[in-house]
This record gives C-alpha cells, structure tokens and sequence, in this order.
C-alpha cells in the first residue's frame, strides 16, 4: 500500500473543505454544457491543473463542475483536459482566468486551439 505524506494528507483536507464549500455555494450543473447532476456525474475540474500551478489547487475559483464521460459520450471534463476545450460554455471564461493567473499557459492553450 502506498503511503501518503503528512504534506499530501494536509492538501487533501483543505481540499475537501473547498469541494464542500463549492457544493453549498454553486449550482450542481456542469459548467460545460449546462447539464444538471441529475442527469450526468459531476466532478471537480481545476481549470488550471494541479500538476502546473500546485499553489492553486485549493483555489475556489481555479474549480468548476463538469461532467464525466459515460459509455460513448465524452464529458466535459475529458474534453477540457484535450484539445476541444472551445467546445465548452465555460471556455472563454476559463481564459479570462488563466490569463490573469498565468499568462504563460493562457498562450500555451489559446495556440494549441488556433
């Protein structure tokens, strides 16, 4: 069994506060394409991943709901981890927050979707 440091054990209580405040505060639909919980999982998507900006991670508005994929239908969450990210209706918002937060990657992906 893999063991879990006191650092990443620390991450994952603030995180799970942020998740539970999120769930009060907003809506349970997706982001991405306005379907609701009811009719898709939901899940929480950093817009700017963990694994770039770790200093985000517990960052309330670096966190949307968007739906998971099921069986042939691609969600919004895999779409916006790939190149179809414009597909979404959160996209250009999206950007308006990268580009304030980390103008590097805002180039970076409006490039990869020219």
């Amino acid at each position: 069994m893999k063991r879990i440091s006191n650092k990443q054990k620390e991450i994952r209580r603030k995180l799970n506060k942020v998740y539970s405040q999120i769930s009060y505060e907003r809506g349970h639909y997706c982001e991405g394409c306005g379907r609701t919980e009811g009719d898709v999982p939901l899940s929480h998507s950093h817009i700017i991943p963990r694994s770039r900006r770790s200093d985000l991670i517990c960052v309330k508005d670096n966190i949307q709901y968007l739906c998971l994929s099921i069986g042939e239908r691609k969600g919004c969450h895999e779409k916006w981890e790939s190149r179809n990210k414009d597909q979404l209706l959160c996209y250009h918002k999206n950007l308006e927050y990268i580009l304030q937060e980390d103008t590097e990657y805002y180039f970076l992906i409006t490039e990869l979707n020219a």
